[in-house]
């Protein structure tokens, strides 16, 4: 009688009908702490965004949860964007004095868009997020404009347009460089740990 090989001394035979065992997969948990992070983001931006007397020019405040809606949607593609765009608008409206889910509705569309578009036609860098945080800003801005000032035809409302629509998107366009910054590292130290 022979010996077995070298390679099966010490190892016990598995039965054949044995479930084989699987490496342990962190992706479900990833993802749940990845979208956590984001969803605490968006809320200390908002609470940033509304505190009175916090970032304030000259009158004027930033829209901070817009941007990170929107550097989320190019990166996460249109149906988390999406999400998240409705997350954003919805505490918009919780802080602002329009209709309330006008923001939402805004923000979900043009969140949408924007991952679309980036998986479609335009890279995902800082160039396209501040082109689309500006159209995002500047459609929001004008429509509640016309619905709220415009449309009554007072005398010298355009000024409301100027100095306050405009500049709140001149002002939320400036700060949107730290928002992606911010929100690409945390995706990516989220995909690197995915990938491992």
């Amino acid at each position: 009688m022979s010996s077995p090989p070298l390679r099966d001394r010490g190892r016990k035979k598995r039965p054949d009908n044995a479930v084989p065992v699987q490496p342990m997969n962190n992706t479900k948990y990833l993802r749940f702490f990845k979208h956590t992070a984001y969803v605490l983001l968006l809320l200390v931006l908002y609470v940033l965004q509304t505190v009175p007397g916090l970032f304030v020019i000259y009158g004027t405040k930033p829209i901070l949860v817009v941007p990170a809606a929107i550097v989320i949607a190019m990166l996460e593609g249109e149906f988390v964007g999406g999400v998240y765009g409705a997350v954003a608008g919805l505490l918009c409206d919780m802080g602002g004095f329009s209709l309330f889910g006008f923001n939402g509705f805004v923000i979900t569309v043009c969140c949408v868009a924007a991952g679309l578009l980036i998986i479609y036609l335009l890279r995902c860098n800082l160039w396209n997020c501040l082109l689309l945080v500006l159209v995002t800003l500047l459609l929001r801005g004008s429509v509640e404009y016309v619905f709220s000032y415009g449309m009554w035809g007072y005398e010298g409302v355009w000024k409301i347009y100027v100095y306050r629509v405009l500049a709140v998107v001149a002002y939320s366009v400036a700060v949107t460089p730290a928002i992606y910054f911010l929100t690409a590292k945390l995706h990516n130290g989220f995909y690197a740990a995915e990938r491992e």
